[in-house]
């Protein structure tokens, strides 16, 4: 009998289609997680490496090499729920592209706003102050028409990573701000006005979040975002507690380890030769001659 005859009319067994199908799925679910790491996730380690490596240096070609690695590199992450909707990871893509307008907007509204101020650096325009302001107020607008009535949507709903950035996004903004209030009032020298316009935007950051809490979005609502906030404020809350017992384990080990060391010796005085070399050493790195 011919063989391919014999492999046409062959049934397999019941465990036998379980093996075969289970090595299909394996191999599928390999060809995804290559592709995922392929498109998303070397892409979003290519970022900062290729920041870092243009940062590195300013001379030749390798500031403009390291910001295209950079450069392509999102673009492939922000694309990444197009080339890889297969994989979960896209979500975090997808978020990145949906929230990159309103994000450079306030990052550059509030690089104009500092650089237009007191600062021992040339300063900007008078006029970058105002067009700073408008343009965090205007960033601030766009993400609160976006919880109202049209968030990210990634298959076909709301997208998960949403969920948990924007009222985080919200606290981080309030307790940083309050920070820097604080750090103002304390140590800054006549800071008083400044802390006046942190103080404003912290005002109007309080009234998002507020917003957030209270008003049903196109399709979220209220309990949903308070639930969120809960978890966001337990992350907050469990980071702030994580450095803090970092920094105090670091400086509790360092203090059992310099208690170990022995006493420094006592060191013996220069001799005449040494104390010759040290005068010499003065004189022809100061011009004088005197001791």
């Amino acid at each position: 009998m011919p063989k391919t005859h014999y492999l046409k009319n062959a049934t397999l067994r019941p465990d036998e289609w379980t093996i075969f199908f289970s090595l299909t799925n394996l191999k599928c679910t390999m060809e995804e997680l290559f592709k995922a790491a392929l498109l998303f996730w070397l892409p979003l380690m290519l970022v900062p490496t290729g920041a870092v490596f243009a940062l590195s240096r300013k001379e030749g070609s390798r500031p403009m090499v390291g910001w295209a690695v950079a450069l392509i590199s999102s673009l492939m992450v922000m694309s990444s729920w197009l080339t890889v909707p297969e994989s979960d990871s896209s979500a975090g893509g997808h978020l990145i592209l949906a929230i990159i307008g309103p994000t450079i907007l306030m990052a550059i509204g509030c690089l104009l706003a500092i650089f237009s101020g007191r600062i021992p650096v040339q300063r900007l325009p008078v006029y970058a102050g105002p067009v700073g302001f408008i343009s965090v107020l205007l960033g601030l607008a766009w993400l609160l028409m976006m919880h109202l009535d049209n968030p990210p949507i990634w298959r076909h709903e709301i997208n998960p990573y949403w969920l948990v950035w924007w009222p985080t996004f919200l606290l981080s903004v309030l307790l940083l701000s309050s920070f820097v209030i604080g750090a103002m009032l304390m140590v800054g020298d006549n800071r008083r006005n400044e802390a006046g316009v942190m103080a404003f935007f912290s005002l109007l950051f309080f009234v998002g979040l507020i917003l957030l809490l209270k008003i049903d979005g196109d399709l979220t609502d209220a309990a949903q975002m308070r639930a969120q906030l809960w978890l966001a404020t337990a992350d907050a809350v469990g980071t702030i507690l994580g450095i803090l017992f970092a920094i105090v384990t670091v400086a509790l080990v360092v203090a059992q380890y310099e208690r170990r060391l022995p006493a420094p010796g006592l060191v013996s005085a220069m001799n005449e030769e040494e104390k010759e070399m040290v005068q010499d050493i003065l004189n022809n790195n100061l011009g004088g001659d005197q001791e």
